[in-house]
């Protein structure tokens, strides 16, 4: 099941926010992601204080069980969105 993630924070979350992305990159990078959990991407824009992760999971409650060990401290909002257009071609 595709599922994104809404990261947004307030500026005095900031260290907390970036260490806890640098952790779950290197967890992706490394594959030491719990099974069943695939991070396909991160984007982030620290100017607006938020982040989108897209993952690939066997289930939502899942991937919030995976966030709760993190102690996260700013607002997430996940989501399984329908997907109206995506471009797949070669040019």
């Amino acid at each position: 099941m595709k599922v994104m993630v809404i990261h947004e924070w307030r500026e005095d979350q900031k260290d907390a926010v970036n260490n806890f992305f640098k952790q779950l990159v290197e967890m992706a990078k490394g594959k030491k992601l719990p099974r069943g959990m695939k991070l396909e991407r991160v984007s982030i824009s620290q100017d607006a204080r938020v982040a989108v992760c897209e993952w690939d999971v066997e289930s939502l409650d899942m991937l919030m069980q995976a966030a709760k060990q993190f102690n996260i401290s700013w607002t997430i909002k996940p989501i399984a969105p329908q997907i109206l257009y995506e471009h797949k071609g070669l040019f």
